[in-house]
């Protein structure tokens, strides 16, 4: 559903352990972070040589975990900012339009997927570097997500609200240091800026990481906020703020 516009798909679909199942040259993953690597394993065996593998999710690990365990594969990662959630079973609300950027992780100059998927979504685009987009999203679901949770609120409470805002700028502080350190180009402009923003533009939605924590889910924080301070850790950088929400959201979780 998109407004009013009412839409029926039909999809294919057939059991994992179908000894029917058909060999599979193109892959795509749109599972939870958490989950994203499990589901690649559960077909593996029946990926073609050289097969494009497409993951779409939140967070980073499991994009850079299969790409480099499988270097025999063509693995793509992407990042979107088109809004959708599922309503009930079988029922997708499309809650706003957005932009979505893949590449390949291995070859950047490598366009052939993007080119491939363009005529099913005029608002796909081709990422020359798909690791510094990723990490443009990590970082503003760093500075908007779990903030969100912890305060039990929307997107755009986050820049209206003085004390929420004053806490979105230490997270930022944090994130930019360690992008800074390895040499991660994030934004033209600073970072609370930019997740400001993206937070009024999206003011009246709820992040996906709050909607997890308040109906009892597991969230994708491990893959998010959780990615950065393994990241920091790994550079001797202290990202105290980043590592006190994580702990908070897993309690929460727990």
């Amino acid at each position: 559903m998109e407004g009013q516009q009412v839409s029926q798909i039909q999809v294919p679909a057939e059991a994992l352990n179908s000894p029917q199942g058909e060999p599979i040259s193109h892959l795509l993953i749109t599972t939870k972070s958490y989950d994203a690597l499990a589901a690649f394993n559960s077909v593996r065996e029946r990926l073609t040589d050289n097969a494009r593998v497409l993951l779409l999710h939140n967070g980073m690990g499991p994009q850079q975990a299969i790409a480099a365990q499988n270097p025999h594969l063509q693995v793509w990662a992407g990042s979107t900012t088109d809004g959708a959630y599922l309503n009930s079973a079988f029922e997708l609300i499309r809650a706003g339009h957005g932009q979505t950027r893949i590449g390949n992780l291995s070859n950047a100059d490598d366009q052939s997927l993007s080119q491939q998927l363009a005529p099913c979504e005029p608002a796909l685009h081709h990422s020359d570097n798909i690791h510094a987009t990723l990490w443009q999203k990590l970082a503003i679901n760093c500075a908007i997500n779990p903030l969100t949770a912890i305060y039990r609120c929307r997107n755009g409470e986050l820049a209206s609200h003085a004390e929420y805002r004053a806490h979105m700028q230490v997270i930022c502080h944090e994130v930019e240091q360690v992008a800074s350190a390895l040499k991660m180009p994030l934004f033209d402009q600073p970072l609370i800026d930019q997740a400001c923003l993206v937070a009024e533009q999206t003011g009246e939605n709820y992040s996906s990481m709050y909607q997890d924590v308040v109906h009892g889910r597991r969230s994708e924080i491990d893959t998010i906020t959780g990615y950065l301070c393994q990241q920091a850790e790994q550079l001797n950088i202290e990202v105290t703020e980043n590592q006190r929400l994580l702990g908070q959201i897993i309690n929460l979780q727990a």
